[in-house]
């Protein structure tokens, strides 16, 4: 496959198209080329993308704000991927609607090698609303998870952002990862039951579990044990895990139902 531009033209009638695999297309630089094929993905579920080397980003801005029914997205090997959405050049119309996948449920990325951050911090403010499992492994490149928006940048106060709903998340294999998103950042996962973090050296975001069963990620330059901020409780301690460390917990509650992640 030589294409640079998968869906170029509007002619292809793929209204009715839930799963989309894409597959060892060598020389593939864009997916969507124009917004004039948004309309037709509307009904896209899962996207699969394998081995497209050439491939630098999956999304357009304009393209990421439409895909409504988007619950499954992996990508594997695609060896010049920089980033998941294209960075917006210049300011639009467009960045007053904020992105939203909103019933993205399973993201998986694996052996990216030029990746180096999965989204912006903004997309985390209500944008991932059924994200269950987050799986990022072998991305030695990858210096944050969520990265800051420099149109947005405050450090006066603690950000504090909830992804409800996630229940899986794993960093595995990501030595260059500085933090799971920007300094001042506190990530809470209520719903979480399994975390794996393995040889991720360098991240400086400390995880912690409060009494109540909530995981934390909180981003600062420095922290010690002292100064995790946890949830009142008296029923049970607290566990924060050393900066740099493997972690592998599970509070074995189950959760919510696997069988809609199983190929």
């Amino acid at each position: 496959m030589t294409e640079k531009q998968l869906f170029e033209y509007s002619r292809y009638n793929v209204s009715s198209l839930k799963y989309l695999s894409l597959y060892k297309l060598t020389e593939l630089r864009v997916i969507w080329s124009a917004p004039i094929q948004v309309e037709y993905f509307a009904n896209l579920t899962e996207l699969v993308v394998h081995s497209c080397r050439r491939l630098i980003y999956i999304f357009s801005p304009t393209i990421a704000r439409n895909f409504p029914q988007m619950r499954r997205l992996n990508i594997y090997v695609c060896e010049e991927l920089e980033q998941i959405i294209e960075k917006e050049q210049t300011p639009s119309q467009h960045q007053l609607q904020p992105i939203c996948f909103p019933n993205l449920s399973s993201i998986t990325i694996i052996s990216c090698v030029n990746l180096r951050c999965l989204f912006p911090i903004t997309l985390a403010h209500g944008g991932l609303p059924k994200l269950y499992r987050l799986e990022l492994e072998d991305i030695p490149l990858l210096e944050q998870v969520f990265e800051e928006d420099e149109s947005n940048v405050s450090k006066d106060e603690e950000e504090v952002i909830h992804l409800p709903r996630l229940t899986h998340l794993k960093l595995d294999w990501l030595p260059y990862l500085m933090s799971f998103s920007p300094l001042g950042s506190h990530f809470i996962f209520p719903s979480l039951t399994d975390l794996r973090v393995k040889d991720c050296p360098n991240i400086y975001t400390r995880f912690s579990v409060d009494s109540k069963d909530s995981v934390h990620a909180k981003t600062q330059v420095s922290q010690s044990v002292d100064e995790i901020i946890v949830e009142e409780s008296a029923t049970a301690p607290e566990i924060a895990w050393p900066i740099g460390s493997d972690i592998y917990w599970w509070n074995g509650e189950g959760g919510e139902d696997e069988s809609d992640f199983e190929y």
